[in-house]
């Protein structure tokens, strides 16, 4: 049951997180400036609630955070599809945030206390299922935007969870254990872990301005339909999923960490320049590669907590720091949107073609529209 709950939350999180940009400028009118605030925001929620939601879900049976995440997820979906000017759309999606993210945490804290032998097994087949759910959103989200509307495309995903509450009796039933916030701190202060957050932190820095970003230049540089854009976004998910489960299946430990690692950065940070060509197969392609990096990267990170944190305290320990860590690095990323907003920015940004090694301009309708950013469009 938890790889088709996480499947379920990354389906919803697809349509809202890389689709909800384009309903915000083409039907509410939002500037980019506000967009990057929402976006910030949503990273906020995760930086407040992680820590208290592991420890709980140490402390609790984690499947009464998945009830409690699915109810309230479903309310603010609908609320969200009510509000139609800022601060009532960022009030709502600030409940939004604070739902989906316990939601989510949960069934991390069921993964990382289950037992069944083969932890990279699991850990790719759950996370091939995460971005499999993610594919399926894009899919779903932008055909639903694309023949319906989004505030249909809303009501719909909320009534779905809805539904999916009186399955949870089959979710895993955790035992828990009390730990003191002492030992939580001496493990947040571990070489090791100080390392592993740091990393994250830096490698997380680019998640933000693309969400805010990335369907906006697939709209207005590449021409793509709200159906494109979620096409495209499918493709990318697809190439994680894979990558996450071959992972699981045959490529875990057969090099060093940091090997993998370094090998993984090299792939998602070729992928992620290359793809602002605006040719779409080359930027597809590039995109594909930058995915490929990237689930290398979500399967190292999963396999080093199960390494870095016991059993008993794994909820608070990863997401006190592992959640924190790069919503923090998300949340910067969403902010320089809107300090380039902020800054009034009226002139062309200058992008060196990957192909030719030339600058090139791309252009621009007035401070507030489609400015393209060197390499910032785009997620980890």
């Amino acid at each position: 049951m938890l790889p088709f709950y996480i499947s379920v939350y990354s389906a919803v999180i697809a349509c809202i997180y890389f689709l909800l940009p384009l309903y915000l400028k083409g039907s509410l009118h939002f500037s980019g400036g506000q967009i990057g605030v929402l976006y910030a925001v949503l990273s906020l929620n995760a930086i407040l609630v992680s820590f208290p939601v592991g420890v709980i879900g140490d402390r609790y049976p984690a499947r009464i955070l998945t009830r409690v995440g699915l109810g309230a997820t479903a309310v603010s979906l609908w609320g969200l599809s009510r509000a139609e000017s800022f601060w009532p759309f960022l009030a709502v999606f600030l409940a939004f945030g604070l739902s989906s993210q316990l939601f989510r945490l949960s069934l991390d804290t069921l993964l990382f206390k289950e037992d069944q032998g083969d932890a990279p097994r699991r850990l790719g087949h759950y996370n091939a299922m995460r971005m499999g759910g993610m594919m399926v959103g894009a899919l779903v989200g932008g055909a639903a935007y694309y023949w319906l509307d989004f505030t249909a495309t809303l009501k719909m995903f909320s009534v779905g969870l809805l539904l999916l509450i009186a399955p949870t009796v089959k979710l895993p039933l955790t035992r828990g254990v009390r730990t003191t916030l002492f030992e939580y701190g001496r493990d947040f202060l571990a070489p090791p872990v100080l390392f592993f957050a740091t990393w994250l932190f830096l490698f997380t820095l680019h998640w933000g301005a693309e969400a805010t970003s990335l369907s906006l230049f697939l709209e207005h540089n590449l021409g793509l339909s709200p159906l494109g854009v979620g096409s495209y976004m499918a493709g990318e998910f697809g190439v994680v999923a894979l990558t996450a489960y071959l992972y699981g299946r045959f490529w875990a430990g057969r090099l060093k960490p940091l090997t993998f690692l370094a090998l993984a950065l090299i792939f998602s940070g070729a992928g992620h320049i290359m793809m602002t060509y605006p040719v779409l197969p080359w930027s597809f392609a590039c995109r594909a590669v930058h995915g490929f990096g990237d689930g290398l990267i979500l399967m190292e990170t999963y396999t080093t907590i199960t390494r870095l944190f016991h059993v008993d305290r794994i909820g608070g320990n990863r997401f006190g720091r592992h959640t924190a860590t790069p919503e923090t690095g998300e949340q910067f990323g969403h902010m320089r949107r809107a300090d380039f907003e902020a800054q009034g920015i009226t002139r062309p940004c200058r992008v060196v073609d990957p192909l030719t090694g030339e600058p090139r301009v791309g252009p621009i309708e007035s401070a507030t529209d489609h400015v393209e950013f060197p390499f910032g469009n785009v997620r980890g």
